[in-house]
């Protein structure tokens, strides 16, 4: 999980505006104390530590804002800030206005409640304190003044918090985010990976499985040709292997090297007709010949866009296995039909029935047809001769 910061918002950066401004303004106002108090008197500035404490205020300020300490060490230099700022302002009504900022400093750092109670404090001191100390200066601007100052500090200090809230709300939204999407790519790429290899699965066993199965079923019909002696039949059923094991080999380079099948190749009736034809050698070796045959009807030489044309072969190889494997059919005939919206397959055979149970190259021949929104219907009574495989498919794309 990546570990990198979040990049600045307009809001955030609004707030760090806000935070920088509140050192400003401090800085701003003990400076113009300072200088008002010294163009007001330069003979009393000579006399008092005013000076001194405007520049002890001034540094233990800045070292708080750039340390930034653990709690408890800046409860300390609050109170030491706090206490400089009273002596100023017990020498002159000049430095009363640093209040603003450091009602924003105790709301910060205190408490909710004491903050409050500590605000009310402090503008106690700037409002009362004058009036003990400075009678002729002080008026009851005095204590208005400081009012509203401290009135306008915390109403900007707690939309400053709300701010803040909103912008650690917007900040867990986009990490949430951030990781809700990480997690769906991460998903989508395991669903990819298990889509392809369902993909492959059943590739492998439409093509290079039902194959090897060919090979090894005529394999051992040669083997009893050849205890009998019947060399010619061993010569035709060699052959047969032959054919299949190349058939299976270029399969497999296929896969390797993502080329086109074979049986891919040339026009989708030729095709068929290479399917057909490569069963009923495979049945002729085995000695258990069957009459399989092609028709065509509607305008089969279209081209067709590679996936539908690719499942109507698949179709076509997974019902004539199961016509020579289960059906145990005399007969079987496969018919292309090409309309002017779709494609249908049908494969009719006189073998037996089947319970309605579906093989797994059945169940997956139906994800294929479904992915590309056909349909695929088994006609069969529960036992009964003769089964019907139809397979349907809208014509979707062209080459």
């Amino acid at each position: 999980m990546s570990t990198e910061l979040p990049p600045p918002t307009p809001l955030s950066r609004v707030l760090a505006t806000l935070r920088v401004g509140l050192h400003v303004l401090f800085v701003f106002l003990l400076t113009v104390g300072a200088a008002r108090f010294l163009t007001a008197d330069p003979d009393r500035a000579r006399t008092t530590p005013v000076l001194v404490l405007v520049a002890a205020l001034a540094g233990v300020y800045l070292a708080g804002t750039v340390v930034e300490s653990r709690y408890p060490v800046m409860l300390g230099w609050l109170a030491v800030v706090t206490a400089l700022w009273f002596g100023l302002v017990a020498l002159s009504l000049d430095f009363v206005w640093l209040l603003f900022p450091l009602v924003l400093l105790f709301l910060h750092l205190l408490p909710r409640a004491a903050g409050l109670v500590a605000v009310v404090v402090l503008w106690a001191i700037a409002a009362f304190v004058p009036a003990a100390l400075h009678p002729a200066d002080w008026s009851a601007g005095s204590v208005l003044g400081p009012a509203i100052g401290t009135v306008l500090a915390v109403a900007i200090y707690y939309t400053y918090l709300a701010l803040h809230r909103e912008a650690d709300h917007h900040r867990a939204v986009a990490q949430a985010l951030r990781a809700a999407q990480d997690q769906l790519a991460a998903s989508e790429h395991q669903a990819g990976q298990l889509e392809e290899r369902e993909r492959l699965s059943r590739e492998i066993h439409d093509t290079v499985a039902q194959g090897l199965s060919s090979i090894l079923l005529v394999s051992r019909a040669a083997r009893g040709s050849l205890r009998r002696g019947d060399t010619a039949a061993v010569a035709g059923q060699l052959a047969t292997i032959e054919e299949q094991a190349t058939d299976n080999l270029a399969e497999a380079r296929r896969f390797v090297r993502d080329l086109a099948s074979p049986v891919l190749a040339g026009s989708l009736p030729d095709s068929l007709q290479r399917i057909i034809d490569q069963a009923r050698a495979r049945q002729d070796a085995l000695g258990e010949p069957v009459d399989l045959s092609l028709q065509v009807a509607g305008d089969a030489e279209r081209p067709l866009a590679e996936p539908v044309r690719r499942t109507v072969l698949r179709a076509a190889q997974e019902a004539v296995a199961n016509v020579l494997r289960h059906a145990r059919a005399q007969t079987a005939v496969v018919t292309l039909t090409v309309w002017d919206g779709e494609v249908s397959l049908d494969v009719v055979d006189d073998g037996r029935g089947t319970s309605g149970d579906r093989s797994y190259g059945l169940r997956g021949l139906s994800d294929r047809v479904a992915a590309l929104d056909g349909t695929l219907d088994i006609d069969s009574g529960d036992g009964s001769p003769g089964t019907t495989l139809t397979v349907r498919l809208p014509l979707t794309g062209h080459p």
